[in-house]
């Protein structure tokens, strides 16, 4: 059985997966410290392969004291992250300026864990069951994260929600253009590692933060499009469900009818997930033979909504089949 846990990481990304047929462990970004302290310690004291989607804090904070427990008192078998000393890098990059991935980097060559860099097209088998087709970064996008890793931004730009005042159709923001930055200015991200979790007969995507334009670029390349849609039995979401993280290409490349979302609503002006992006699925995706839309979250819909404005109306719920979970944990046979 493959058990999925949607790790409570406040407004971050933490998820424990596990073929229980094979006892491997798969711990995906480790959110803040504090998911570490009080989270995934609880859940378990050691994992087989450790990924690290991105740079982000809210992805790769938790690793630190990860990291600074192991062998003692956590142990890991082996790291995936996309840092220089796990990328042959050109010599003229550039210097690196953020301080959480300089420290994730010492720590590594201090533990002397074994790390390497994922990319587009590189398959990663994890146990008997379970394999990772990496679908982002390129190398390309990589190549200039790196480069221009030290101009990494302090801040981000909130999400359209409405916190108060009119609440907009769905049916109008299903059919909004798409919001998404360049991938030149949304390095980051485009450098964020995905993929698609192949367990059996069964196909997961994960998206980290990834730009949408790599993933559809990849799935293009693979012979996918609107007319020949990739069924995927789960997909969790880009970047908490930000409308920045989505296309409406995306949208109509794929068919499924279940949706994970990893927040707390977010905070300040960063807010997630977008009701715009809900919107879009829920009235433009091919629900794979469903007549529901499920949106899994790991925390209280009542809270996220108190952050960051409505969501999902009762009434869209019934004339849309949506379908709004509060579900942390997934059985998968």
């Amino acid at each position: 059985m493959l058990k999925i846990t949607n790790i409570q990481a406040n407004c971050g990304d933490s998820f424990l997966i596990e073929d229980t047929d094979d006892s491997r462990k798969l711990l995906l970004d480790c959110g803040f410290k504090i998911t570490y302290q009080h989270k995934i310690k609880q859940l378990t004291s050691s994992v087989d392969f450790l990924v690290l989607t991105h740079s982000d804090e809210d992805h790769i904070h938790g690793a630190i004291p990860l990291i600074e427990d192991t062998p003692h008192r956590f142990t890991v078998g082996k790291v995936f992250v996309n840092v220089p000393s796990s990328y042959e890098v050109l010599s003229d990059s550039g210097d690196i300026s953020i301080h959480q991935a300089i420290t994730l980097e010492s720590l590594l060559k201090e533990k002397e864990l074994p790390h390497q860099s994922l990319l587009a097209g590189e398959t990663i088998k994890i146990s008997e069951n379970i394999s990772l087709e990496i679908i982002s970064p390129t190398k390309e996008d990589l190549k200039y994260f790196i480069g221009k890793y030290k101009d990494v931004r302090r801040s981000s730009s909130p999400d359209p929600i409405s916190k108060i005042g009119t609440i907009i159709p769905l049916e109008t923001l299903a059919n909004n253009n798409d919001a998404y930055k360049s991938k030149k200015s949304d390095f980051t991200n485009a450098a964020s590692i995905a993929f698609i979790l192949k367990y059996k007969d069964r196909n997961l995507l994960f998206l980290g933060d990834a730009h949408p334009t790599v993933v559809t670029d990849y799935l293009e390349a693979k012979g996918f499009s609107k007319e020949k849609k990739y069924t995927f039995d789960y997909i969790k979401l880009s970047h908490h469900g930000s409308i920045t993280s989505i296309s409406n290409k995306f949208v109509s490349m794929v068919s499924c009818s279940n949706y994970i979302l990893s927040t707390n609503g977010g905070k300040a002006r960063s807010l997630h997930p977008s009701r715009e992006t809900l919107a879009k699925l829920a009235l433009s995706v091919d629900r794979s033979d469903s007549d529901d839309i499920h949106f899994f979250f790991n925390y209280p819909i009542e809270e996220i909504t108190a952050r960051n404005g409505l969501l999902i109306s009762s009434e869209e719920k019934i004339k849309h089949n949506i379908k709004l979970i509060e579900q942390c944990s997934f059985d998968i046979i």
